[in-house]
């Protein structure tokens, strides 16, 4: 029986790709070491986490997700997602409850493992555990395909569509909206800027200031301007209580504006 047998059995959707790494995994990778190491669970390990994925996650509009890694000493899991909009990405779920994609594929986020195991255990860094769970540059830095643009983009507009539209509890209102920030290709990022509003969600300010900075979105100075000095008069981005966010922003894209003219 493949790995990925018990998971179809149980309604989990595969496609043929990612049952293809799934079932090759073990063979294909080096057996974890290290107690933050992300480890493969069996069907019946994963299955351990319905009590927690049901209290959390059950019902998220971004899609039905379930956890294929975990890790022996720390608190982390990585989870799939197999339904909705965000159907084939994966998220790295440790610390601050943040479900949003990391990677845009299995096949991307099975690269990145490799060249950690492979990079870091190799020249000696002791704190290589690390890796896979702080500081991910999303997508590993990798930009999308053009194929990749297309979809995603779709993707975000049906997310927009469900954060806005839907009476979300908090947590997964936040989580929506780091979701759209994670998949809204930078080419399209203008049409995050209807959200740059001091009414917004804190949290998912500080997320739309670090996307508009990414994607070098220059169209986004005024309303960017009108939120630096929301932020000057006490506007707390992020919860942080000495924020500069909106306002480093702003600066920045400013100046990248002065720079095309």
């Amino acid at each position: 029986m493949a790995y990925s047998d018990p998971f179809l059995a149980h309604g989990i959707d595969i496609p043929p790709e990612d049952r293809e790494i799934l079932d090759r995994w073990l063979e294909a990778q080096p057996a974890p070491v290290g107690c933050a190491v992300p480890k493969l669970l069996s069907f019946e390990e994963s299955m351990e986490y319905e009590g927690f994925y049901e209290d959390n996650f059950r019902g998220f509009p971004g899609g039905e997700s379930v956890f294929f890694w975990d890790t022996d000493h720390i608190s982390a899991v990585v989870g799939y997602y197999y339904t909705g909009p965000l159907k084939g990405t994966v998220y790295m779920l440790h610390g601050p409850t943040d479900i949003s994609p990391k990677f845009f594929s299995l096949a991307r986020f099975a690269d990145y493992y490799r060249r950690i195991i492979r990079d870091h255990t190799e020249d000696g860094d002791p704190n290589y555990e690390n890796k896979f769970w702080d500081d991910i540059d999303l997508n590993d830095g990798q930009p999308m395909t053009e194929k990749e643009t297309e979809r995603f983009h779709l993707a975000a507009q049906e997310l927009i569509r469900l954060w806005k539209a839907e009476d979300l509890r908090e947590d997964w209102y936040i989580n929506m909206g780091f979701c759209v920030c994670a998949v809204m290709p930078d080419y399209y990022a203008e049409e995050l800027i209807p959200f740059l509003s001091p009414k917004e969600d804190e949290y998912v300010l500080e997320a739309l200031c670090h996307k508009l900075v990414k994607a070098k979105c220059t169209k986004a100075v005024p309303a960017l301007g009108k939120l630096a000095q929301a932020e000057k008069d006490g506007l707390r981005l992020g919860g942080w209580s000495d924020s500069w966010t909106a306002r480093r922003t702003h600066g920045y894209l400013l100046q990248l504006a002065l720079e095309e003219t």
